[in-house]
């Protein structure tokens, strides 16, 4: 089991979230920029963007928003290229008009890596989910594909046998559901939605700034605690 970190940052996600994806890229800059790589635990946590969408692919991430916008897909796709533009300030790709579909299997497989790595408080089953994300906003992957999601899932330890079975498990759907009951219930009405050593909630992509910030303000009140039960031992 690796050493407790100084911060642990719960973070409700979808892999089709473009501001996850932004919001996620400005966090991993603020953590490099204030020092504290070794000293901060990320932990994926299940959401779903849009739990209506259909299972397959039907149509692409600017005809989707263009539909929810009521706008035509010439401004849903300007929309994306203003995404675009920051995803480029942090130094990452973004593909305009992505495959959409429904990404609750893809919850269900994270969940199931991190219940096959009980040790490690959800590491294996967030660097399996950030590889898809990262992979989908990039263009090189389509998460969509069940050989897609098998082969990242070995990869992070599942065997194909256990990854294909979680695409449809009960037991993974449940703690997915949990997941997302318990970001409703702490008020997120969207996501990304951070949780900072399980006391601090930030909504959305906050600058990087906002971000060094919070983290200075945890890490200051952590060494403190961590001070006080030190004094009393």
């Amino acid at each position: 089991v690796s050493p407790q970190p100084l911060i642990e940052i719960d973070v409700w996600t979808d892999v089709v979230c473009p501001w996850c994806y932004i919001g996620e890229g400005r966090l991993f800059e603020a953590i490099e920029a204030e020092g504290l790589s070794d000293k901060v635990r990320l932990r994926a946590r299940s959401f779903e963007l849009d739990p209506t969408s259909p299972a397959e692919v039907a149509q692409t991430s600017t005809e989707m928003l263009a539909a929810k916008m009521g706008v035509s897909n010439d401004v849903a796709r300007a929309k994306e290229g203003e995404v675009a533009a920051l995803a480029e300030e942090l130094g990452r790709d973004f593909a305009i008009d992505r495959p959409f579909a429904n990404t609750r299997a893809i919850h269900r497989v994270m969940q199931a890596i991190n219940a096959a790595h009980p040790g490690d408080d959800g590491a294996t089953g967030t660097a399996f989910f950030l590889d898809l994300q990262r992979g989908y906003f990039s263009g090189t992957l389509n998460p969509f594909e069940e050989a897609n999601i098998l082969t990242a899932a070995s990869a992070h330890g599942l065997s194909e046998d256990a990854a294909r079975e979680a695409l449809t498990s009960q037991e993974s759907d449940a703690v997915v559901e949990q997941e997302i009951q318990t970001a409703r219930q702490m008020g997120a009405g969207g996501v990304p939605f951070f949780v900072f050593n399980g006391q601090f909630a930030a909504p959305g992509a906050l600058p990087t700034d906002t971000f060094r910030k919070a983290l200075r303000q945890v890490a200051a009140n952590s060494e403190g605690t961590a001070n006080t039960e030190g004094s009393h031992a």
